[in-house]
């Protein structure tokens, strides 16, 4: 079946670089990582997944990368964020039960009103008749969530958690080591501790770092040190103070 126009223009676009393969693993995600990776066979345990933790921690990475997944295996699927604007009516949730994968972020933001949460709750319905795929990522466990009507907060306890735990320092450290060979970058300890220390604690964060200080050093044709992470973090403080 066809997904409606509208909903075809709100589907995230598709970042050809994301794969859960080369999401950052250490102690702390391993088991969740495969867990999740194990929610794409089949006969998985579960259709009904629920991806939470702090902002930061990976999530929209790990929905890109499913997203990814899905679409190489031909299926059809809708990936829809609610910290897109465009999403301005629940009619949005409209025959998408059809679908064979739903993939729904921050939905910690739906809109407190009942029309959303009735509608919601429809999809959810018709998506176990149909036995459509649907992963919903939050950063609050859903017991947390603000959502007022009593069937959808069963409907949602329905769901199995996966929690994408926040990494330690250590961690991070690490994951800056991995994501920087992989790119033929390298960083020193010095250096990478510096970003560590003068940077957002996020690991997406992080990880989009050194993309920017890939392209920065190019074009500055110098090595990636702490004085030029120094000068990158100042030039794009002073962009966007301008």
């Amino acid at each position: 079946m066809n997904q409606p126009p509208d909903q075809l223009n709100l589907n995230i676009k598709l970042d050809d670089s994301v794969s859960l393969d080369k999401f950052i693993k250490c102690d702390s995600n391993r088991n969740s990582l495969e867990f999740l990776k194990s929610t794409l066979i089949e006969d998985s345990v579960s259709n009904l997944f629920y991806l939470w933790g702090l902002e930061g921690v990976g999530k929209s990475y790990l929905m890109q990368a499913l997203h990814r997944e899905f679409i190489n295996r031909d299926m059809k699927t809708l990936h829809l964020s609610f910290d897109d604007n465009r999403i301005t009516s629940p009619d949005i949730f409209k025959n998408l039960g059809t679908l064979e994968v739903l993939l729904i972020e921050k939905i910690d933001q739906l809109p407190q009103e009942n029309d959303w949460e009735i509608a919601l709750f429809s999809l959810i319905n018709e998506a176990l008749s149909s036995k459509t795929k649907i992963y919903l990522s939050s950063n609050l466990v859903s017991k947390d969530l603000k959502i007022e009507l009593m069937d959808l907060k069963s409907r949602l306890s329905y769901f199995t958690a996966i929690e994408i735990p926040e990494i330690t320092d250590e961690e991070k450290k690490e994951a800056l080591s991995q994501s920087s060979k992989r790119k033929g970058i390298h960083l020193d300890e010095k250096t990478i501790d510096y970003i560590v220390s003068h940077t957002s604690r996020s690991l997406s964060d992080l990880l989009k770092l050194i993309n920017e200080l890939d392209i920065y050093s190019l074009k500055k044709k110098r090595k990636v040190t702490p004085s030029l992470v120094r000068e990158l973090l100042q030039t794009k403080s002073d962009s966007l103070h301008r």
